[in-house]
């Protein structure tokens, strides 16, 4: 959503007649583009450089749940045990789909969120 809010700034500065500011404007976005796509670079297909602490390899986390002030129940929690849930799963790839198509073809998406929005306001 960004780089249309970008591109509708740059596009009024152009009509307005701000050429070398729009100049200076997208030279400095290539610039942070390169940074930002380095980032995912490397979380994607780079090796890390480090190792996990061997001390911290096994360590357990203990929750304690209280009711109050009396004890209920207490939780061990390793590496191995913590997951990622399916309706988190579910919830990111919706969302992610969402700003896809959003992306792709944005006159569709928002003019399925007009419709929406005038069947779920209009009585």
């Amino acid at each position: 959503m960004g780089f249309f809010a970008k591109q509708m700034v740059l596009s009024a500065a152009l009509d307005s007649g701000y050429v070398f500011l729009t100049l200076i404007a997208i030279l400095t976005s290539v610039v942070s583009a390169v940074y930002y796509l380095n980032i995912i670079k490397q979380i994607f297909f780079e090796t890390p450089d480090y190792k996990p602490n061997p001390v911290l390899e096994n360590k357990n986390l203990e929750i304690i749940l209280l009711k109050g002030d009396t004890f209920v129940n207490k939780i061990k929690m390793t590496r191995s045990n913590i997951i990622l849930s399916s309706s988190l799963s579910i919830t990111i790839s919706i969302i992610t789909f969402i700003l896809i198509l959003f992306i792709l073809i944005p006159e569709e998406v928002l003019n399925v969120t007009n419709v929406l929005s005038l069947i779920l306001l209009n009585p």
